[in-house]
């Protein structure tokens, strides 16, 4: 299987990474699912979890291990990670990240703290009203092409509103994440697509994207969204 640019792929992202052009991501931009997510997957299968809480770490790991060759030497990987809790334990950002620094060799080149304007309340703890993106690199120095002032931390709220999916991406994480490391016409590969809000904003922006997912009915979300983005541009051309 070919994989073509403006698309999504159905199955395990660690064997479609594999069938990437080495050195022709521009940008990763992702979010791994929760650890307490309802699926259930062992490692190798993909990307989910078994109730172990160690298991993200070393998934995620293998994830991040196939994809490093498929990089370009100058790309961007943002990942975005909260604190998710599970039978067994909590699955904690840093750990994750030291992982992918000290065994795979990533650069850390900033951390965005995501505030959430309208948090999910939380029962037996405090509610948790940020997240992390972290922004790595193959290299020392990835590329950053906003000229603007900017600082770390991001305030919008977490998307509640249905598109058939539990956790959806809020339109403006991508947005930012592609103003800030991408230019036109870059190749963004986005490993857990969900519902498509990468790869919608992706197409809002003109750049080129991919899509991993091992979820059908999420891929079917995902075309529709697009499909209706793609009516209104045409339309917006018309004036």
């Amino acid at each position: 299987m070919n994989i073509e640019i403006n698309n999504f792929y159905k199955g395990n992202c660690i064997e479609l990474s594999k069938k990437l052009k080495d050195k022709s991501i521009d940008c990763i931009i992702t979010s791994p699912p929760y650890y307490n997510s309802s699926h259930k997957y062992q490692r190798g299968t993909g990307f989910h979890y078994t109730s172990d809480v160690g298991e993200p770490l070393y998934v995620i790991e293998d994830v991040f291990d196939a994809v490093k060759p498929k990089l370009k030497e100058d790309a961007i990987i943002c990942l975005n990670l909260g604190f998710s809790y599970g039978e067994t334990g909590v699955m904690r950002p840093f750990d994750i990240l030291n992982r992918l620094r000290n065994k795979l060799g990533y650069f850390v080149n900033d951390i965005i703290i995501w505030h959430k304007n309208n948090p999910i309340p939380m029962r037996n703890r405090l509610t948790n009203a940020i997240e992390y993106i972290f922004v790595l690199s193959k290299n020392p120095i990835g590329k950053y092409y906003t000229k603007e002032y900017t600082h770390n931390v991001w305030k919008f709220p977490v998307d509640k509103g249905g598109k058939g999916h539990s956790a959806v991406f809020p339109n403006e994480l991508p947005k930012l994440c592609l103003k800030h490391f991408t230019k036109e016409k870059d190749l963004v590969l986005d490993l857990f697509m969900g519902s498509g809000t990468t790869a919608l904003e992706c197409l809002k922006m003109n750049r080129n994207f991919i899509g991993f997912e091992i979820n059908q009915s999420y891929i079917e979300i995902s075309k529709k969204r697009l499909a209706e983005q793609n009516k209104l541009n045409k339309q917006a051309q018309l004036f």
